[in-house]
């Protein structure tokens, strides 16, 4: 199989630098694709964050509405919407939860590798 239409290397022939466990240097990559990950995963747990933050300050509008102008409403479209806004935040909080703990299942995959690459301390 060529590695591209125009090349004349077959894949076979071709080492790749990220093959897996080639090198005496593969735990060192694997660690920072590691920490890449932990970086990305930290940015994507504060936007989570962020979000859940921002539906609690829309809940306490929502509920502030229903209670300066729905007089003429039933008191369900209230909970109602409460009780919709209250199982999105409840699903924010339960991802973010799953966020930290793939976040700490990484750092002790980082503590691994580093022990690894740097072999047994004198």
């Amino acid at each position: 199989m060529l590695i591209s239409k125009r090349s004349r290397r077959k894949s076979i022939l071709f080492q790749s630098r990220f093959q897996q466990g080639s090198g005496v240097e593969f735990p060192l990559r694997q660690y920072l694709r590691c920490r890449e990950e932990l970086v990305s995963e930290g940015v994507q747990g504060g936007l989570w964050v962020v979000f859940g933050v921002t539906l609690i300050f829309f809940g306490r509008t929502l509920n502030d509405m229903f209670l300066n102008h729905g007089d003429h409403l039933s008191p369900m479209y209230r909970w109602a919407a409460l009780g919709t806004l209250f199982v999105f935040i409840l699903s924010v909080l339960r991802r973010l939860y799953y966020k930290v703990v793939d976040m700490k299942e990484i750092r002790r995959e980082m503590e691994r590798l580093k022990m690894e690459f740097r072999g047994p301390e004198k």
